[in-house]
């Protein structure tokens, strides 16, 4: 059975594992990495290395990649704000890109814009490919390809991935969490002094993380660890909320979990 395909394009790898974590919810399982099991549709996303002129420490820009039997699904990152421009590049170099997949969606932080703001900025990058991709966070055009945009957390709210990853963490390490933040409350403002909006929350996600995986890092915890499961989403309407746009985006009716 020959299977459909979707990309997504996200900011950076904590939001590549976060909406990962999501796909393994709804049962799709991760490519192995082998190149010989790669699906030939994600060929032009292959990288090559080193990048001719580029910098030899420069990450490569593999997406991760999730399928079932009949949808295999894309998530690439892109760099932070360097994601319409380097997802325009691969759209406009490679048309059955735009032209024969199911879906195309982006997830974005609002951080400390507006969602509403950043709906639209996409938008405005997008719609070159995809006519009507959506201008409004958490709306979904359901024409060919469906298009859509999630502004994180919750496409109202100025914020990140990591507010999410709180409200999840009080359910799934509770007593992790209570700790870590009495330990960050010790620290005054000057240790403070240089954290950007939000700093808070992904200070203490990584505080947690380094009890639960000592020396790895954010994106590692959020593949293996529990913040993102049927516990959590089912005590956080942020993550609930999340999950029903992907299945919707992805045609998912059928799966309940």
């Amino acid at each position: 059975m020959s299977r459909k395909h979707a990309l997504i394009g996200v900011e950076g790898p904590n939001d590549s594992a976060f909406v990962g974590k999501v796909l393994n919810l709804l049962n799709f399982k991760k490519f192995d990495g082998k190149e010989s099991n790669l699906d030939s549709f994600w060929a032009k996303f292959r990288p090559i290395y080193p990048k001719k002129g580029g910098d030899l420490y420069e990450r490569l820009d593999m997406p991760s990649i999730f399928f079932t039997d009949t949808l295999s699904v894309a998530i690439y990152a892109g760099g932070g704000s360097n994601l319409s421009r380097n997802l325009s590049l691969i759209l406009h170099s490679h048309p059955p890109y735009q032209k024969q997949i199911e879906a195309f969606g982006i997830i974005a932080d609002a951080d400390k814009d507006s969602p509403n703001n950043i709906a639209k900025k996409y938008s405005k990058d997008f719609q070159v490919y995809f006519p009507g991709f959506p201008t409004v966070g958490g709306n979904i055009d359901l024409g060919y390809p469906r298009t859509g945009i999630y502004v994180l957390p919750d496409n109202a709210q100025q914020g990140v991935l990591e507010n999410i990853l709180c409200s999840c963490g009080e359910y799934a390490y509770p007593l992790h969490m209570e700790k870590a933040s009495s330990y960050l409350a010790e620290f005054d403002a000057e240790h403070k002094r240089k954290w950007k909006p939000f700093d808070d929350k992904k200070a203490l996600i990584a505080t947690v993380v380094s009890v639960l995986k000592p020396g790895k890092t954010n994106t590692v915890s959020i593949k293996d660890n529990n913040w993102i499961s049927q516990n959590t989403l089912s005590n956080v309407p942020a993550l609930e909320n999340f999950v029903t746009f992907i299945k919707k985006l992805l045609d998912l009716k059928t799966i309940d979990i």
